[in-house]
C-alpha cells in the first residue's frame, strides 16, 4: 500500500501500532551478527516451535541488538498489562523452562536479567509496558549500571523493532520527520542542522551543516549523497550492527539530505562481508520504496530519490572519501589529492555529500524535535550522543550509547562494569588503529572529539578498546602498524614504504635484537610519514607507536633490557 502524503502516513502509524503492543504475548529475540555468533538464530526457531506445537498465543519477532552483547542471545517477553522482562542468555535448550513459566504468566527467574515498566522514546515519548509489581522483584532496566549511564537516541529502536518491517519503525514515529522536512525549505532544513551542532560521527567530526551547506551551493546538474558503512577497524562493529538493527533510521536520514541538498541518489558503499546487514538494508529499501517513501513524487511532495548499494571488499582505506568515490566508479580504491573536495567535485565528477551511518542517522530526530534540544545535549564543542563500540578487556562489552562529554571512567568503569576478571586497567584505545593508547590515569578525558585530539588520540568512529594490567604495549603497537602496514593501499611512498619499516623494527624489538637507538628511530621516522602521506591512513598510521613510547616506554625497555 502507498503511503501518498501525511495522513496517510499517521493512518499507516496508528494501524502498526497494533504489532507493538499486542493482544498477544510479544517476544523477542535479539538477531544481530553479535547474537547469531551465539546461536540466536536456533533460539528463535526453538521459540518458534515451541509456540506452535504447545499452541502458546505469542507471537515470536526477530529484532537487532539491544546492547547486550554479553549476554546474547537476549530474549524480551513483553505480555499486555506487565513489565516487559529482559532474559539472557536463552539458548534452544533454555526455551522450554522459559516458555513454561511464559504460559503460566510467571518470570523465568533463572534468566531474568532486567524488567520495563515504561521507556522514554526520544520520538514517542514515555511507553508504558506494564505495572512494576508484575516484575516480580525483577531489577528495573532504569538502575542497572550497564544502562543508567546510557541515552537512547541514535539507538532508540534498536533491540526493538524488526529491522525488516517498515511498520514497526513507522509505528516508532518512522518518517515523520521526512514528512516535516519535506514542507521545509531546503535552507531551513540546512540552517536546523547546523544550528543543531551536529558533527560528522567519524574521523575528525567535522561540522555536518558545513558540509551540507558547500554542497548546496556548488553547481551541478546531478548531485549525490554516499552512505559509508566501510567500517574497517579492529574491535569496531556497531555500523554493522546498527543497519542489522534498525535500517530505516538511515534511509531516512538520506531521503531528508536528498531533499535539502537537491540530490537525486544516493549510494550505500558497505563491506561484502557483511551479509546480515546487507540483506536487511535491501529490503528495507525495497520496503520504503514500495511504500511510496522512496522513488518518485515521495509524500507527494514531487521529490524523486533513489537510493543504490554498492559492495565492496572491506579495505580500511576505502573509508577515505576519495578513495570509496573510486570504488563506487570502479576504480581501486586510492585516495587523491584534495582540493576540489567532494562537495564541489565528488563521485562521477559531481558534487557529493558523504557522511557515515551514524551521522545520518541522527538527521530524522534532529529534524523532529529540533536544533535546541539536540544542542542542549552533548558537551560545549561536541552535542548529541555517541554510539560507542566498548570491546576488549572489559566486563560488559557491548553496543552503547552516551552524551558527548561523558568521562571514559564513566563508560569503562561505570557502563562497562570496569575490566574484566577483575584485573587493574592499564590502557584504553579510542578511534580504531588510528587513535592512541591511552593510560589508565586519563579516565577523566571525555567523549569529546577535541578533548581526546588535544591528549593524543582521537573519537573516530567510536571504537573503544580497554586493556588490562596483562596487555604487552609494544605487540599492540606491532598489531595495529601491521593492521596498516596490510591495509595501505601502496600510493604514497612515506605510508608505502616508512610505516613497513617501523613494523619491521618493532619485530626485532620483539625478538630481542632492537637497542634504546630503535626507539629513538621510531619517534624520528614518525613525523615525514604524518606530514607527507597522501591520506589519513598513512598520516595516523604512526599512532599507535607514538603513544605507546609515550606512555608505555617501560614496555619496550623491557625488551631492549632482557636483550642486554
Amino acid at each position: 500500500m502507498k503511503i501518498k502524503d501525511s495522513k496517510a502516513l499517521a493512518e499507516a502509524k496508528k494501524k502498526a501500532q497494533e504489532l507493538l503492543a499486542p493482544g498477544a504475548i510479544r517476544i523477542t529475540v535479539g538477531t544481530a551478527s553479535c547474537g547469531m555468533a551465539k546461536g540466536a538464530d536456533k533460539t528463535l526457531q526453538a521459540l518458534k516451535a515451541a509456540c506452535s506445537s504447545q499452541k502458546i498465543n505469542a507471537r515470536v519477532v526477530a529484532v537487532g541488538c539491544n546492547g547486550l552483547c554479553h549476554k546474547e542471545p537476549i530474549v524480551e517477553v513483553q505480555a499486555q498489562g506487565k513489565a516487559k522482562i529482559v532474559y539472557g542468555p536463552i539458548t534452544a535448550a533454555d526455551v522450554p523452562a522459559l516458555l513454561k513459566a511464559v504460559a503460566k504468566g510467571d518470570i523465568f527467574k533463572d534468566r531474568a536479567l532486567f524488567s520495563i515498566d515504561a521507556e522514554e522514546h526520544v520520538l514517542e515519548g514515555t511507553i508504558a509496558y506494564g505495572d512494576s509489581a508484575s516484575a516480580g522483584g525483577v531489577t528495573p532496566l532504569r538502575d542497572s549500571a550497564f544502562y543508567r549511564q546510557q541515552r537512547k537516541v541514535i539507538l532508540r529502536n534498536a533491540g526493538t523493532i524488526d529491522p525488516e518491517n517498515i511498520n514497526e519503525y513507522i509505528a516508532r514515529g518512522g518518517y515523520e520527520a521526512l514528512a516535516k522536512a519535506l514542507k521545509m525549505k531546503p535552507a531551513d532544513i540546512a540552517e536546523e542542522i547546523s544550528k543543531s551542532g551536529l558533527r560528522g560521527r567519524g574521523g575528525g567530526g567535522f561540522p555536518v551543516g558545513i558540509k551540507w551547506k558547500s554542497c548546496m551551493a556548488a553547481r551541478g546538474d546531478k548531485k549525490y549523497l554516499i552512505c559509508n558503512v566501510s567500517e574497517g577497524e579492529p574491535g569496531i562493529g556497531m555500523h554493522r550492527s546498527f543497519l542489522e538493527s534498525d535500517p530505516h533510521s538511515v534511509i531516512e536520514g538520506l531521503i531528508i539530505g536528498a531533499c535539502t541538498i537537491g540530490a537525486q541518489a544516493a549510494y550505500v558503499y558497505i563491506r561484502d562481508n557483511y551479509r546480515l546487514a546487507l540483506n536487511r538494508l535491501k529490503k528495507a529499501i525495497a520496503d520504503a520504496t514500495e511504500a511510496g517513501l522512496l522513488g518518485e513524487n515521495i509524500l507527494g511532495s514531487g521529490l524523486d530519490f533513489t537510493i543504490k548499494i554498492k559492495e565492496g571488499g572491506g579495505r580500511f582505506v576505502c573509508g577515505e572519501e576519495t578513495s570509496l568515490i573510486a570504488c563506487i566508479e570502479g576504480r581501486i580504491g586510492e585516495p587523491r589529492q584534495r582540493p576540489p573536495f567532494p562537495t564541489e567535485a565528488g563521485l562521477f565528477g559531481k558534487p557529493t555529500c558523504i557522511n557515515n551511518i551514524e551521522t545520518w542517522a541522527n538527521v530524522p530526530v534532529i529534524i523532529l524535535k529540533g536544533s535546541d534540544w539536540y544542542a542542549a545535549i552533548g558537551s560545549k564543542n561536541s552535542k548529541g550522543t555517541k554510539v560507542i563500540s566498548l570491546a576488549g578487556d572489559v566486563a560488559l562489552p557491548g553496543m552503547i550509547e552516551v552524551d558527548m562529554g561523558t568521562p571514559l571512567k564513566d563508560v569503562i568503569m561505570g557502563i562497562g562494569g570496569g575490566v574484566a576478571q577483575g584485573k587493574a586497567l592499564k590502557a584504553i584505545q579510542t578511534g580504531g588503529p588510528s587513535g592512541g593508547v591511552l593510560p589508565a590515569g586519563m579516565l577523566k578525558l571525555t567523549v569529546d572529539y577535541d578533548d581526546l585530539k588535544a591528549a593524543g588520540s582521537m573519537l573516530g568512529s567510536g571504537g573503544m578498546i580497554v586493556m588490562s594490567e596483562d596487555t604487552d604495549m609494544v605487540k599492540i603497537a606491532r598489531y595495529f602498524t601491521q593492521f596498516f602496514t596490510l591495509e595501505s593501499c601502496g600510493k604514497c611512498t612515506p605510508c608505502r614504504e616508512g610505516v613497513c619499516r617501523m613494523c619491521d623494527m618493532l619485530d626485532e624489538i620483539i625478538a630481542g635484537q632492537g637497542n634504546e637507538q630503535y626507539l629513538g628511530y621510531l619517534e624520528k621516522m614518525a613525523a615525514p610519514i604524518i606530514e607527507a602521506s597522501a591520506c589519513a591512513l598513512g598520516k595516523t598510521a604512526p599512532m599507535p607507536i607514538i603513544s605507546t613510547l609515550k606512555h608505555f616506554r617501560d614496555d619496550y625497555m623491557a625488551y631492549i633490557n632482557k636483550r642486554a
